[in-house]
């Protein structure tokens, strides 16, 4: 993984700086905010995004008067934090002058936890200028290099009085999909000079995390989309 990305950053360097088309190479700099949404809400479920940075650079190829092409290479950073109460019925044993049964109950669990990722990103759009307004749409694809996603689990059996809470640490980076593609729409407005404006929205095309490597701890199929709107300046060269 790590030898394609390096190969990847060589390729965007060389078409970048080749020839001297230094006109070309646009600097950004930005801000995240979204997180992963589910297409189905759990009971007792909250998020809340964390702002986030971005950082770097994309080289412009021109295909006509109003057509051109872009490709980017972006430090990304994307957070949340996230916390759930749900109920659920159980079965717990008990014994009673030497004679064990089952007794039905329910259970309660409690979690709290967090995303700090950190991903590589390469947008690869179209641009369309309206004079010196442009739209540009297209396909990116997210290289995960870094993160966690934490938290801690704990669960009350009935009222809590005859059974202690049960209580566990997590960390579910190894579930999430370590490529992420989607697809990016947005805006750039110049309104100073070489700087501009770009306001970008992105969705991915696949679950955050990989199928069946999610632990079930009854917080749903963790079928969840990343979406994220990011605004940054972009200083051309």
């Amino acid at each position: 993984m790590k030898k394609k990305l390096l190969l990847l950053i060589f390729i965007f360097l060389f078409c970048c700086f080749r020839s001297g088309y230094a006109q070309n190479i646009n600097l950004g700099i930005g801000l995240n905010y979204g997180g992963p949404l589910p297409t189905e809400f759990v009971d007792s479920a909250s998020g809340s995004p964390i702002l986030g940075l971005m950082a770097g650079m994309s080289y412009s190829i021109p295909l006509s008067k109003r057509f051109s092409f872009s490709m980017g290479l972006y430090y990304s950073f994307r957070g949340v934090e996230y916390s759930q109460s749900f109920t659920r019925d159980t079965l717990f044993t008990v014994a009673f002058n030497g004679v064990s049964g089952q007794v039905p109950s329910y259970y309660t669990a409690h979690v709290n936890g967090s995303m700090h990722l950190h991903y590589i990103d390469i947008p690869l759009l179209l641009n369309y200028r309206i004079g010196k307004f442009q739209l540009i749409f297209g396909p990116y694809f997210s290289v995960l290099v870094a993160g966690k996603d934490a938290g801690n689990l704990r669960v009350v059996i009935g009222t809590g009085l005859l059974i202690d809470d049960y209580k566990d640490e997590y960390d579910n980076f190894k579930a999430i999909r370590k490529v992420e593609q989607g697809f990016m729409i947005g805006s750039i407005m110049p309104f100073y000079k070489n700087l501009s404006i770009e306001t970008k929205v992105s969705r991915s095309f696949f679950s955050l995390y990989s199928p069946g490597e999610l632990p079930d701890r009854g917080q749903g199929g963790g079928k969840m989309f990343n979406t994220f709107m990011h605004l940054g300046l972009v200083y051309k060269l």
